[in-house]
Order: C-alpha cells, then structure tokens, then sequence
C-alpha cells in the first residue's frame, strides 16, 4: 500500500508529466530514424513508449535479430507481429522501449544514433543455412567488426549520459 501511495505521489508532479511526454516523443523519434533507414514498423510508427520492428526484410526472424542486437550491445525482445509466419518462438518482429534511456536523458539526437545503431545491426546480419540448405531461423552471422563499432558507440552515447552522474564504477 505505502508503495502505490508513494507512487502516486510522483505521478501527480509536474515532472513526472514531462518526463512521460519525453518518453512517448523519443519513441516517435526512434520510429521516426528507423523508417528513414529502412526499418518496416509494424504499426508505421508509434504513440507511446514502444516501437514495435518487423524484421523479415531483412531475412531474419526476430529471434535472430534480438540475439544479433544483444551481441552488439542492444537490448530488445523479439516480439510476435500480427498473423506472424513465424510463431512465438522464432517471431517476426522486435520490441523496444524508450523509458530507460530517457531516464538516463536521451533526447532526440541520442535517440537518432539509437536508430542508426539498430539498422546498421539488422543490415549487417546474416542467417546461416542448415545442415539441409536452409536458411536458420536461430543462427545468423555478423560482419566483420561490426559489433566492436556498435558497442562503442553504444559506450560513448552512455557515457555522456550515466545512469548516476558521479558515480565512478571503473
């Protein structure tokens, strides 16, 4: 009960208004720089903290893709689109949401690099074949040296933003 009382509290303030209208605006801001590269939205954009990606174009699953993303240092979660080919398991699509890194104050430029980040990631993934010819549903490969720029990039834009400033974890 003290928790939701407490939280409630915050939700009344000014700022935890402003802060809920910066993540719906880095959303559409993030949907926004992924369709410019390429990227197929399911919903062709968004009106609230999630971007919903329909990866097929790139020949992937969603699974792939989560996997691929993770291993350059982007966190997502593979996600079913409607009427998916692919079921629950392999999927379609990939989800992400803005609230953590506009926590940590990314704005609309951050979020643009997001973006750029991500297609690059898909564009650079490959699914291998199966013993038998076919394309994996799981299994993908990276181009060369493509998650060593990723996760650095992905280092600067976090270190300009920490998740608690004067905090020296190294």
């Amino acid at each position: 009960m003290a928790a939701k009382a407490v939280a409630f509290a915050e939700a009344r303030q000014p700022a935890f208004a402003t802060y809920a209208q910066n993540i719906v605006d880095n959303a559409v801001t993030l949907a926004d720089g992924l369709r410019k590269r390429g990227v197929r939205l399911v919903t062709d954009g968004t009106d609230n903290h999630l971007v919903l990606l329909d990866v097929t174009s790139f020949g992937l699953t969603g699974r792939q893709a989560e996997s691929a993303l993770l291993d350059a240092g982007i966190v997502t979660n593979r996600n079913s689109v409607p009427a998916d080919p692919n079921g629950a398991w392999y999927t379609s699509g990939v989800r992400i949401g803005t609230p953590a890194l506009t926590t940590r104050g990314f704005g609309a430029d951050e979020f643009d690099q997001v973006a750029e980040l991500i297609a690059g990631v898909l564009d650079g993934t490959t699914p291998t074949t199966t013993s038998s010819g076919e394309p994996s549903r799981a299994k993908y490969t990276l181009t060369d040296g493509l998650v060593e720029r990723t996760r650095d990039t992905a280092a600067e834009l976090l270190s300009a933003h920490p998740l608690y400033a004067g905090l020296d974890l190294g």
